[in-house]
């Protein structure tokens, strides 16, 4: 586990997956009651991604976006550019 993994644990993200594709976070919101879902994805065409979402869909049948912290976007970023190095991608 990297310092960025065990940083973002403490601000309640659980790593669930990593591999060449990329990284998986859940936490749990008890105040709103709702899964968030932090995803960094690797793309065939170079455009890779950070996602930030609710687990569950809504009435409409879409996931609803979660906002990121500085603090939170920062680490995301830094993992981002650590999976980048490790799993070489473009």
């Amino acid at each position: 586990m990297t310092r960025t993994d065990k940083k973002l644990e403490k601000l309640g993200f659980i790593k669930k997956v990593e591999n060449k594709h990329g990284a998986a976070y859940t936490r749990t919101n008890d105040e709103y009651s709702y899964i968030h879902c932090l995803v960094i994805l690797r793309k065939a065409n170079e455009d890779h991604i950070i996602q930030s979402y609710q687990r569950r869909v809504n009435s409409n049948g879409f996931n609803n976006v979660v906002g990121l912290t500085y603090k939170e976007t920062k680490l995301a970023l830094k993992k981002y550019r650590q999976l980048k190095r490790k799993y070489r991608w473009e």
